[in-house]
């Protein structure tokens, strides 16, 4: 079956939902992992100023959960699919993620609060445009024509 389709028609990259989230769930998990070993630091030493080193101790007792939670929130938006839709998911788990990081671990000062938060709300944004740029909910638009002969829009 798989061979009669590899080479008489177009085979979809991520035709189904499941893979889709399964893969944005997994994107979700380096993200999450990103977002407290390297966006948060960078944003408050930027700002603050000082070593990201101790900002990055000071939030690895939560890495795990951030990548849970960022792995749910990238699984929705693979299964959703849609752009706009994904960026604002993922802009607002960067923004909850990024605020309640740094209250319970960076401190309650105005400029660690909003670098944190703004960087990370910046981190889920563009993350979510892309998940949901790789993997669209409509499966027409990620078709490979593996036959050269054949147009791309020809539906049989």
């Amino acid at each position: 079956m798989f061979l009669k389709k590899l080479k008489f028609r177009e085979i979809t990259v991520f035709k189904r939902k499941n893979i889709r989230g399964f893969v944005g769930g997994l994107l979700g998990i380096a993200a999450g992992m990103s977002l407290t070993t390297t966006i948060i630091p960078t944003a408050v030493t930027t700002v603050v100023g000082g070593e990201a080193f101790f900002v990055r101790f000071a939030l690895a007792d939560y890495f795990a959960h951030t990548a849970l939670v960022w792995c749910a929130a990238a699984w929705a938006t693979a299964r959703i699919g849609s752009t706009m839709l994904g960026a604002t998911i993922m802009g607002l788990t960067g923004a909850i993620t990024g605020l309640l990081l740094a209250l319970a671990q960076l401190g309650t000062a105005t400029n660690i609060l909003l670098s944190s938060t703004i960087g990370s709300l910046i981190y889920g944004v563009i993350g979510g445009l892309i998940i949901s740029g790789i993997m669209p909910g409509d499966d027409e638009r990620i078709m490979i024509n593996l036959d050269r002969k054949k147009p791309e829009n020809d539906s049989n």
